[in-house]
This record gives C-alpha cells, structure tokens and sequence, in this order.
C-alpha cells in the first residue's frame, strides 16, 4: 500500500496519496489571478517556483479556508500548492481505482484521489 499525507481542512480529514516529494510550508504572499474561481486562490512562491495555490474546501462542501498551511505536491505532473489547516503525519493507504470518485473511505479519513482531483479541477476552471 503507498503512503498518504494525513492533514485537517476545515473539518474534514483527508489523506493526500504521497507523490515525490511533498513540502509543508506557511501560505506566503499571493499574487490573486483576475476572474480567479474561490477554488484557485492565487499564485504563491515556493522553492523559488511560482505554483497554484489551491483551496479543497470548495470542493467538500465548505466555505473557502483562512488556512495558514499549504502542501506542495504533484497533480498529473503539476506542482501545486493545498491549502490545509493541520497536518498529522503519515499513513499507508490502498491505491485508488481508476475512475474512482473524489474521496474514498479508508481508515484515518477519506483519500483524495488526485486522478479525480485534476478532473474536478478541470471541470472548475474551464
């Protein structure tokens, strides 16, 4: 089974499917993009590159997040950057299947699918 990122945004728990290398930081200034969907907050700079900075909470049904936490990740080979509120550590998590939805329920919190996430992310940003 691969590792997960376990982290909080809002009040959900999530495991994010670990992919390279993942980097915790402090949000830092925002370059807010015009016309900008509240699931794209803006442009951020993290290990000298300029990445999207992405806020799930819309897509899990809440309002938009004041999260001081963001995850570098990888999306489909896209760095990006996810608002979290906290982050609890690390935990092995079954794959999930093609063409699965969103979240999958799994032990420690549903898993965000990042096959799913990039096509939701898609959907919503045109």
């Amino acid at each position: 089974m691969p590792d997960a990122l376990l982290v909080r945004v809002q009040d959900t728990r999530l495991a994010l499917p670990l992919s390279g290398e993942q980097t915790i930081a402090e949000v830092g200034p925002l370059a807010p993009l015009p016309h900008g969907e509240p699931l794209l907050r803006g442009l951020t700079t993290l290990q000298g590159r300029a990445v999207p900075l992405l806020d799930l909470a819309p897509l899990l049904g809440h309002p938009a997040t004041t999260a001081r936490l963001m995850v570098l990740t990888s999306l489909e080979g896209e760095r990006v950057a996810l608002l979290v509120d906290e982050v609890y550590g690390v935990s092995s998590v079954p794959t999930p299947p093609p063409g699965s939805s969103l979240l999958l329920d799994v032990p420690g919190g549903p898993l965000l699918n990042p096959a799913a996430l990039a096509r939701d992310l898609r959907d919503h940003l045109g």
